[in-house]
């Protein structure tokens, strides 16, 4: 959590710390509650047990069933894509490289001590690979011979809602886990909406699409903790797969075959928050392979363009006049204009697709999921990155949003 709380300052992360409440209705629960409470004493994260009345006073509109609850002040929401990119872009700031669409297919060790990576954009040469590949890092692994991880996905739905109800808990509530998870939680984003979710469906191929079943069960879910008509303010639904290893554990390890190839795998919840601690004890694996050199000239700082709906009046006025696109608005629900759109285009790193541009400036995220401003979007990537339509995609490969002219030769 310290790591979290510079990076934040330091990467311009969105962060809230909301504090969290795990809420107990039964004898089982308050058991993991009290459970809980202990192992946060021991590693010194400051939590505390909260009767009926206290937690019904801290979060007036939980089940009035609720029996205890444990409360964590340091617990927060953040932007996750936020957090990626900035990482991303301090790293290519420092000096690094993104190789995006490249896909692993071999691993083969030197007689000289390098690992080469046979990619289908090339080969390289490195001593040392750190395998981060989530759901496939088992299959890296199979490739230096190593075959006693197996991983499978666990699918998690959840329900975006409209920002009009995004205050409708001032915590992010849980439930008392169970040996699948945390369960469905209600909290609001950094981005003033509400989220409900996670399900937790161990599945054996990899399937991202929600389900009728599935979202009801995070509904019901919801209601046990906060009871609220969800239904009636949801504007997006999706799916996630989170890395579910067959030990249990996150595996972070040299590899047991190949000596420069070191696993980050079955990294499941809470996967986001332990990141900053899993790459320190990456940084010291390495170390154990390379004598590492603090870099002199690091810079620890990374800035996103300018949020025009961020800015005092004053400073939307100069950006407008320094340039008339800022003025221009593409996208109604989450006043994104056509210069914030172009900005994010050139950053490093820069958005290629609808969904790369979402994830930076908010358009098409809102209320209407890009029904207004989605057209306006493919005609400003068309135009600044000189791409026809049908090379214009949702998300990159083959997610195209049109196919062809469906009256060609019509000027």
């Amino acid at each position: 959590v310290q790591l979290w709380f510079q990076w934040a300052q330091e990467l311009s992360i969105d962060v809230e710390w909301t504090g969290s409440l795990v809420l107990a209705f039964n004898d089982a629960d308050i058991a993991e509650i009290t459970r809980l409470y202990h192992n946060g004493k021991k590693v010194r994260v400051p939590v505390k047990f909260l009767g009926r009345d206290e937690t019904l006073k801290r979060e007036p509109v939980v089940n009035p069933e609720v029996r205890a609850s444990l409360y964590a002040p340091v617990s927060g929401i953040i932007d996750p894509f936020q957090a990626v990119i900035g990482l991303v872009g301090n790293g290519l700031k420092n000096g690094g490289q993104l190789m995006l669409d490249t896909e692993v297919t071999n691993l083969r060790k030197s007689y000289d001590g390098y690992i080469t990576v046979q990619t289908n954009q090339g080969e390289l040469r490195t001593k040392v690979v750190i395998n981060a590949s989530g759901l496939n890092a088992h299959h890296i692994m199979r490739m230096a011979g190593e075959d006693w991880l197996s991983i499978h996905p666990r699918r998690g739905q959840y329900f975006i809602l409209d920002k009009n109800v995004g205050n409708l808990v001032r915590h992010v509530v849980f439930r008392a886990p169970t040996p699948k998870g945390k369960g469905v939680l209600v909290s609001r984003t950094t981005h003033g909406n509400l989220l409900i979710g996670p399900t937790a469906e161990d599945l054996t191929d990899p399937d991202r699409r929600t389900t009728a079943e599935g979202l009801a069960e995070v509904i019901e879910g919801a209601k046990h903790l906060v009871p609220f008509p969800y239904e009636r303010y949801a504007i997006a639904q999706y799916a996630g797969l989170r890395a579910i290893g067959s030990v249990g554990d996150f595996v972070v390890q040299h590899s047991k075959t190949m000596e420069g190839l070191v696993n980050a795998a079955g990294i499941k919840s809470p996967g986001l928050t332990a990141a900053p601690g899993i790459a320190e004890e990456l940084v010291n694996l390495v170390a154990d392979l390379l004598p590492l050199d603090e870099k002199k000239n690091f810079d620890p700082y990374f800035d996103f363009p300018p949020i025009l709906r961020e800015l005092p009046f004053v400073d939307r006025e100069k950006l407008i006049k320094e340039d008339s696109a800022y003025g221009h608005m593409v996208c109604r629900c989450e006043l994104v204009t056509e210069g914030e759109i172009k900005s994010v285009l050139k950053m490093q790193p820069a958005a290629s697709d609808l969904d790369g541009i979402k994830r930076r400036v908010r358009a098409t995220a809102g209320r209407c999921q890009g029904g207004f401003c989605t057209p306006r979007i493919i005609d400003i990537l068309s135009r600044e990155l000189n791409l026809s339509y049908d090379q214009i995609t949702k998300f990159g490969k083959n997610s195209k949003l049109i196919y062809s002219d469906n009256r060609p030769g019509d000027e």
